[in-house]
């Protein structure tokens, strides 16, 4: 347990709220094949992120 390594995955958005007290919204995209015809789809997700500062 102790020999194990931290995989920590970094995302990258686009912040569209920072409204609330200490926490930001960040828009993050992705772009996806479609499993039938082939086209490539912008997928979206809204995370919540912790902003200390502010």
């Amino acid at each position: 347990m102790a020999d194990q390594e931290n995989n920590v995955r970094t995302i990258t958005g686009r912040v569209v709220s920072d409204k609330m007290d200490k926490t930001i919204t960040v828009l993050v995209e992705r772009r996806v094949k479609h499993e039938l015809y082939g086209k490539y789809i912008t997928r979206s997700t809204k995370l919540h992120a912790h902003d200390e500062n502010n």
